[in-house]
C-alpha cells in the first residue's frame, strides 16, 4: 500500500513540512524555478519549500522548457562566466536550476536559451544546508540560492527571516531522523 502524501507539500504525511512553513512571504521578484524531474519527490529537495514559502514564484518539471516561460527582465542564477552580467536592479524574473550539479549542467545544455540570459551569480557563500555535504563552496540548496539572491536583488533579510527559520527547521528534523535510523548524529 502506497503510503500517504501531503498533496500541498509533497512529503510523506509523516515528515509534512506545512505546520512549519510562513505563510506565503511577499517577493518583488518573481523566482522560476526549472526542475529536473528526478529530483521531484527526493525527501531533500527545498524547491517546494521555497515555492510554498514565497508568493511569486513558479515551479516547472521537466528537461526541456518553451523559451516563453521566462519574459524580459529575466535572469540565470547560475555560476560561471555569463554571456553577460545581470544587472540587478534589471531582473524582474530571476530562473533558477532545480538539480543536482550534472542534472542543472544538463537542464542548462538542453534549454540553450536559458545559457543566452544574462546572469547573476553568488559569492561563495557557506551553506547552512548539513543534510548534504557540498563539494565546493557556494554549493547551495535551491532555498538558499533563491533567498541570497533575492536578498542581492534588494530584498530584506528581515523579510526573508521566517522562510529561513523554516527552512532550519526542516534540516534539524531530517537529521534527528537520519539520527535515529543510523544512530549516528
Amino acid at each position: 500500500m502506497p503510503r500517504a502524501v501531503c498533496p500541498r507539500c509533497e512529503r510523506p504525511a509523516r515528515t509534512c513540512l506545512c505546520g512549519i512553513l510562513p505563510a506565503p512571504l511577499p517577493n518583488r521578484t518573481e523566482l522560476l524555478i526549472l526542475q529536473h524531474p528526478a529530483e521531484v519527490g527526493h525527501a531533500k529537495n527545498t524547491a517546494t519549500l521555497l515555492a510554498l514559502g514565497l508568493q511569486r514564484v513558479r515551479l516547472l518539471r521537466g528537461k526541456v522548457f518553451d523559451p516563453g516561460v521566462a519574459g524580459p527582465g529575466s535572469a540565470l542564477l547560475y555560476p560561471g562566466v555569463p554571456p553577460a552580467a545581470a544587472r540587478p536592479g534589471d531582473v524582474q524574473c530571476l530562473v533558477l536550476l532545480d538539480g543536482s550539479w550534472r542534472q542543472s549542467r544538463r537542464l542548462l545544455v538542453a534549454n540553450p536559451w536559458l545559457q543566452a540570459l544574462p546572469r547573476l551569480s553568488l559569492p561563495a557563500l557557506a551553506s547552512r544546508y548539513a543534510i548534504r555535504a557540498a563539494h565546493r563552496p557556494g554549493q547551495l540548496a535551491t532555498l538558499e540560492a533563491g533567498l541570497h539572491a533575492l536578498a542581492l536583488l534588494g530584498a530584506g533579510e528581515a523579510s526573508l527571516q521566517p522562510l529561513w527559520m523554516a527552512f532550519d527547521q526542516f534540516v534539524a528534523a531530517s537529521l534527528a531522523r537520519r539520527s535515529r535510523v543510523t544512530g549516528q548524529p
